[in-house]
């Protein structure tokens, strides 16, 4: 089956089983490299590449939690992660027309429902970058780590959700467990100093930090790190564990 056989094999399914032009779509962060990156999907017809975030619909009797639970163990095999509701994109003009066209030119039932104005309701999601495996969505071909920075290389309005979903990063920062949720069980300082910076876009200061954050309460010291560093560095690990609410917390300076 060629790809656009694929494409319209899948849109026929939905367009009888999903409820009507509603979509979702998932910001996944992970943590590696010192980076903040995001999951994407690939296809490529012809001489159009098209990258996205991964997504779908919403059956006529699932349930919208459950959807997005269904995507997201699509896209990375991982369940009971966490993740939170941010925007919904619903623009008058908001149509994928001409990418849909683009990618299968022969006019068909299926592809004009794929046309139609599409109102998308977004999540995030932060999971460990380390246990997942990458498996792209619906008809897409491939799927892969983009760096937040890169977000203009991304299709239709995706880069859009994204640059919403890192702001919402930036307010809930303070407030919620998302760098237990990015980081393995136990990290260093840096480690921890590191992603922070790459959230919020900037450096921080060391001295600053590492006061702020030991003073919190939020974390306990767990011992060494002794893979065979010339200075073994102190290992920590989040005491309220995972997905815990670390209320009124603030990791760096204003």
């Amino acid at each position: 089956m060629n790809i656009n056989d694929k494409i319209k094999h899948w849109a026929k399914t939905w367009q009888t089983e999903a409820i009507p032009q509603v979509s979702l779509n998932c910001v996944i962060f992970g943590f590696h490299d010192k980076q903040l990156k995001v999951v994407v999907n690939k296809i490529q017809v012809g001489k159009l590449n098209i990258t996205v975030l991964p997504g779908g619909f919403i059956g006529q009797r699932e349930d919208l939690t459950d959807a997005v639970e269904r995507i997201v163990k699509e896209s990375t095999g991982l369940e009971k992660i966490l993740f939170k509701q941010f925007a919904v994109f619903g623009d008058a003009n908001r149509s994928f027309e001409h990418e849909y066209s683009s990618m299968s030119p022969s006019h068909s039932k299926e592809l004009e429902w794929f046309s139609k104005r599409f109102i998308t309701i977004c999540y995030l999601a932060l999971v460990d970058f380390r246990k997942i495996e990458l498996k792209p969505t619906q008809f897409l071909e491939a799927a892969q780590w983009l760096p937040v920075e890169k977000s203009k290389t991304l299709s239709l309005d995706h880069g859009d959700i994204l640059a919403s979903a890192r702001e919402t990063l930036l307010k809930e920062l303070p407030y919620s467990p998302i760098a237990s949720n990015l980081l393995p069980s136990k990290f260093t300082l840096p480690e921890l100093q590191a992603l922070i910076e790459a959230i919020i876009g900037r450096r921080i200061d060391r001295p600053n930090f590492r006061r702020k954050i030991i003073t919190s309460g939020t974390i306990v010291k767990v011992g060494q790190d002794k893979s065979g560093k010339r200075r073994p560095a102190d290992v920590y690990t989040f005491k309220f564990g995972k997905k815990t609410s670390q209320s009124g917390i603030s990791y760096y300076a204003k």
